[in-house]
């Protein structure tokens, strides 16, 4: 009789520890779900410096905690991939395409959103992502022989690419003074006709002007960041070993100069410019889905509409840290080396509770003059439900990209 009793006690116990839980379980594809995970990457992608705009995925995983006066925490857990267009542009992410299969980085964010639904206000409280190239070289020539798989950018074939291309840039378009190279952001290459070179990388306008010519650029200072033309280019070079020919292609997009700081200053530039210019014969598509085609012959010129934020030092080699800029900061992008044992590839089946460690909420939040103080939030929570309503709907399918998916049974 006294084990029944214990145990019917036990029964009355765990059942309010379960009740007692704050969390309610929205439908990932709801629209406040939607709305807050969108919200998410407007105000990332509007907060970094460096790097490539992230696009929306897929909605992993979504919890809720109900607030007094129509206000609500948003716990969620998503699936991001790297566009193709810079953070500097400052492009809405849904208007950016995703990377092809053979360039795709992936990121898993965690986020807690604030919402007032009387205000119908956003505020981002808490964000960690951690961005890595999943997928490897073997895995790339597998399913896409033909494609470049992804190379260091810091090697020295793709610095040179970079500055040979860049020397053809600086010698064709009409600008009165030089531009420097500031970061190789992206690298590939493969064997076309012989070994060939594939580079993203930024560049910077210096106070060297061209008349008389400079020999040696590295010399040349940088021109101040709210006054200089700055872009990013696509170059290539593909050396035809039976021909003996090399041919070099570029294109740069140059972002508009940042907004003034006082009335004083220069107004903000109403356009960028998009220069590409290219030799020699037409060559393979690089299977870009992006719409941007580095190789082929002629030369011409377009106008682009893009934007630029301040110069940011370059992140260290290795891991980085992009730190949002805030009244108190809320979170970090951490964005790991190419074909880092975080490849998606060696875990197989990747276990979402794995990611990095979050800290606590009410350390990362920050005050926000159109909202009230923040009110305690519970701690992230570590594990996932077994539930009907999420994960939601993907975007789009990357093969060979296998996402994190919940434990049944």
């Amino acid at each position: 009789m006294s084990f029944l009793i214990s145990f019917l006690i036990g029964i009355q116990m765990l059942h309010l520890v379960a009740s007692s839980s704050p969390f309610l379980y929205p439908s990932c594809n709801s629209m406040v779900v939607k709305a807050a995970a969108e919200a998410t990457f407007d105000k990332l992608n509007a907060e970094r410096t460096e790097g490539y705009i992230l696009g929306l995925l897929h909605i992993f995983d979504a919890r809720e905690v109900l607030q007094p006066q129509g206000g609500s925490f948003f716990y969620l857990t998503m699936d991001a991939l790297e566009t193709v267009c810079h953070v500097l542009t400052r492009k809405p992410w849904k208007e950016c395409k995703f990377r092809p299969m053979h360039e795709t980085v992936y990121a898993q964010c965690k986020v807690i959103i604030n919402f007032d639904r009387n205000s119908n206000h956003w505020r981002l409280n808490m964000l960690q992502c951690s961005m890595f190239n999943p997928l490897s070289s073997s895995a790339i020539s597998f399913i896409c022989p033909d494609c470049p798989p992804p190379g260091d950018p810091s090697e020295t074939n793709f610095q040179q690419t970079a500055w040979e291309t860049l020397a053809k840039f600086n010698a064709e378009n009409a600008h009165n003074h030089y531009f420097r190279l500031e970061k190789v952001t992206k690298a590939s290459s493969q064997w076309v006709v012989g070994p060939s070179y594939f580079v993203e990388y930024t560049i910077h306008e210096t106070s060297c002007p061209k008349s008389p010519p400079v020999s040696n650029i590295i010399q040349c200072p940088l021109l101040p960041v709210r006054t200089a033309q700055r872009g990013l280019c696509k170059g290539s070079v593909v050396n035809n070993e039976g021909k003996k020919k090399k041919y070099i292609t570029v294109e740069c997009h140059f972002f508009p100069r940042p907004p003034p700081v006082t009335d004083e200053q220069t107004p903000q530039s109403k356009s960028g410019q998009e220069e590409h210019h290219d030799d020699g014969e037409r060559h393979r598509d690089r299977h870009e889905e992006s719409g941007h085609h580095h190789h082929h012959s002629g030369s011409h010129h377009h106008k682009h509409q893009e934007q630029q934020e301040p110069h940011q030092p370059h992140p260290t080699a290795g891991i980085q840290e992009i730190q949002l800029k805030q009244k108190k900061l809320v979170g970090k992008v951490t964005i790991h080396p190419p074909l880092s044992k975080h490849s998606l590839q060696e875990v197989q089946e990747p276990n979402p509770t794995s990611g990095p460690t979050l800290a606590s909420p009410e350390q990362e939040a920050g005050p926000h003059s159109s909202m009230p103080d923040v009110p305690t939030m519970p701690p992230f929570p570590r594990e996932f439900p077994q539930s009907d309503r999420c994960p939601g709907e993907i975007a789009v399918v990357i093969p060979g990209l296998e996402l994190p998916s919940r434990t049944t049974g």
